[in-house]
């Protein structure tokens, strides 16, 4: 029970990330099922495939399904987590700034990509740590950016007093 619940928040969370910044769910999809359930890389394309894009990809499915590496079950929870996630993500969309959802975007990208680079799959969650060192280089980066070009204001010219006389 506690493993179809697993399924279920994960399809939640990918859906609202899919609903508020507009990422496909595979980009986050496969990471979570490799790193934090332990499925292979194949695994975890045909259930994110099974979960995410039917009626649109459902002979890529089937292909999966029949070399093995399409878990329906697994398929149907993430699914079912995700219609709601997706709903709820993209309802706040109009509540966030441009500037915000391009963060965000950019940070779960970053995030992913380090994962599957340093993460390691035989940690679960103990192995999140190579994704949270990437956005926090990502957001320090940001920040010495930022600091560094800000330009100081010019000082204030206040206009002189209305009686002042002027001789040429």
């Amino acid at each position: 029970m506690g493993e179809t619940w697993s399924f279920i928040v994960t399809g939640l969370v990918v859906g609202v990330l899919s609903g508020l910044i507009g990422i496909g769910g595979a980009v986050v999809l496969v990471p979570v099922l490799v790193l934090f359930f332990g499925f292979s890389q194949g695994r975890a394309q045909g259930t994110t495939i099974g979960a995410l894009v039917p009626p649109i990809g459902i002979l890529a499915a089937l292909q999966y399904y029949r070399n093995g590496m399409l878990d329906v079950r697994v398929a149907a929870l993430i699914g079912l987590g995700f219609v709601f996630g997706a709903l709820g993500g993209a309802s706040l969309v109009p509540y966030i700034s441009q500037v915000w959802l391009k963060r965000i975007f950019a940070s779960v990208l970053v995030y992913m990509a380090a994962q599957l680079v340093f993460g390691d799959p035989k940690k679960k969650s103990a192995g999140v740590l190579p994704g949270l060192i990437a956005i926090g280089v990502l957001w320090v980066a940001y920040a010495i950016k930022k600091s560094l070009g800000k330009k100081p204001k010019p000082p204030e010219i206040k206009p002189p007093p209305p009686d002042t006389e002027y001789y040429i």
